[in-house]
């Protein structure tokens, strides 16, 4: 998974086509946890990019998007978010949304 570091970058990447974005921070053990899961769970998830942020590192995104608690699972559509989980993660909503928008 990518991290995302530059206000640039992170703008350019959130204007793609599909994109997940993961956010976390550096202790957060939960997030390591759900970055693996992601990967295991959700059965297409090669199909679209994935990139995570640390939150801790980026305040602006973190203000902008209103993260209050990691991790935060967003996926969005050409700058529009399309879908949010925070803490308790949904992978089969994941999984049917990226089915959706890929076939």
């Amino acid at each position: 998974m990518k991290i995302l570091k530059s206000n640039t970058e992170i703008e350019e990447a959130l204007n793609k086509e599909f994109i997940l974005i993961l956010a976390k921070t550096h202790t957060c053990s939960a997030c390591k946890t759900i970055e693996a899961l992601l990967k295991q769970n959700v059965n297409n998830i090669d199909q679209i990019e994935t990139s995570a942020i640390f939150v801790d590192d980026n305040d602006e995104f973190r203000g902008k998007h209103l993260i209050f608690s990691v991790p935060t699972v967003l996926i969005f559509n050409r700058g529009k978010e399309l879908l949010r989980e925070s803490r308790y993660i949904n992978y089969d909503k994941i999984t049917r949304l990226i089915k959706m928008f890929k076939d």
